[in-house]
């Protein structure tokens, strides 16, 4: 893979399709920023995290689990409450990274349409309103 330093001697800036593919790759292998700034040779411990606040969207939480009741939870020792809660806590990062990852794919599908659209000068998409 080329390092970012390569990039910017060949353009000034850094094209989109390279940061998704960055992003891409760091989503799906799961190594950490740091690894990822050293695969790619991105200078800046900034850079990364731009890209990612630039292509992620505001996550919601959800509940997902019905609420326990009284009786369940006074049978619990506070152990398996630590256990429970470091398995919802991981649980809850694996999900985020997953629907982080959907998005960009969502963005990196858009960008490649709209890429064919421009190169072959057809609209591809449909238009809004338009009648099946």
């Amino acid at each position: 893979m080329c390092s970012i330093m390569e990039k910017e001697e060949s353009s000034p800036l850094i094209s989109e399709e390279f940061k998704l593919s960055v992003l891409r790759d760091y989503y799906s292998s799961g190594m950490s920023k740091r690894a990822c700034r050293q695969k790619y040779g991105l200078s800046s411990p900034t850079m990364l995290n731009s890209w990612l606040k630039k292509y992620s969207y505001v996550i919601q939480p959800l509940s997902l689990q019905a609420e326990p009741t009284p009786e369940e939870m006074s049978n619990r020792s506070k152990e398996s409450y630590r256990e429970e809660n470091a398995q919802l806590k991981k649980r809850i990062k694996e999900l985020e990274k997953a629907l982080s990852f959907s998005r960009l794919e969502t963005e990196a599908r858009d960008l490649m349409i709209t890429r064919a659209e421009e190169y072959f000068n057809i609209p591809i998409r449909k238009k809004p309103g338009a009648k099946q």
